[in-house]
């Protein structure tokens, strides 16, 4: 009788356990830029659009790993499906080829279902007369900084400019101080704020009143994980655009705005 227990007990510790584990839900693995986008991501894991993602985990009981990266390698690891989807991306058709956005009901995507909206400012050395009229770039003789791997160089490219890609903020207007380029066109508000408020920059950079592109930032998924769990990415994706509207939440935003 003892032998008939010890085994009933034990099936049945067998079979909740494995319930347990039929029931726990796979975590998601998401990557961000590993070098500051204040206020919305930064190294060490703070900023914006990380403290929305952890409320999208406690309003759904989610679970995201999620790793900062070089962005460069964010992309590829997304495509490869190493990541399920990338923290604060701009719309591009290079993307879409292996990742999904939120959309709308017609098909067309969703900017309100977007982690942050950022904007791309051009950024010119005193003296140079290369200028962005909120139009065209024009007087450019030298190639033009941007971020590595960001839309914008593409943008660029594409009208038949040529780029110089830099990794980071604080790398691009050194080089462009020191006379590697004439313009920067650069994403974040702390490109901004160093021009404003650095003693070793501000006298030696203007910005151009206009941005050079506006851009929503969204949570991209990788084809296969949508294709795996289409319900399960558009509950997030309609999370993060009902918490993101919150009065709550815009509070966090306005307090965190650099200046």
């Amino acid at each position: 009788m003892k032998i008939v227990s010890f085994f009933l007990i034990s099936s049945a510790l067998i079979f909740a356990n494995n319930v347990a584990q039929a029931g726990a839900i796979s975590p998601l693995k998401f990557c961000f830029e590993d070098t500051p986008q204040a206020p919305w991501t930064l190294p060490d894991g703070s900023g914006l659009n990380l403290e929305l993602l952890k409320r999208v985990e406690q309003r759904l009981g989610e679970k995201f790993e999620i790793v900062a990266k070089p962005w460069k390698r964010c992309l590829e690891e997304v495509r490869t499906g190493v990541q399920d989807g990338l923290i604060g991306s701009a719309l591009a058709p290079e993307r879409q080829k292996f990742s999904v956005f939120p959309s709308r009901a017609d098909g067309s995507i969703d900017p309100n279902a977007a982690l942050n909206d950022d904007q791309a400012m051009v950024y010119i050395r005193t003296g140079s007369n290369a200028n962005w009229n909120g139009k065209e770039l024009y007087n450019v003789r030298q190639a033009i900084i941007v971020q590595r791997a960001y839309l914008v160089g593409k943008l660029l490219q594409d009208l038949g400019f040529q780029i110089k890609e830099i990794r980071s903020i604080h790398e691009a207007l050194d080089a462009l101080i020191k006379g590697g380029a004439e313009l920067a066109i650069l994403q974040g508000a702390e490109a901004a704020s160093l021009v404003r408020y650095d003693s070793n920059i501000k006298d030696k950079v203007i910005i151009a009143s206009t941005p050079f592109i506006s851009l929503p930032m969204y949570l991209p998924i990788n084809h296969k994980t949508y294709a795996k769990e289409p319900h399960r990415i558009q509950a997030i994706w309609n999370a993060i655009r009902e918490i993101r509207a919150s009065p709550d939440y815009r509070k966090l935003v306005d307090a965190a705005r650099l200046p």
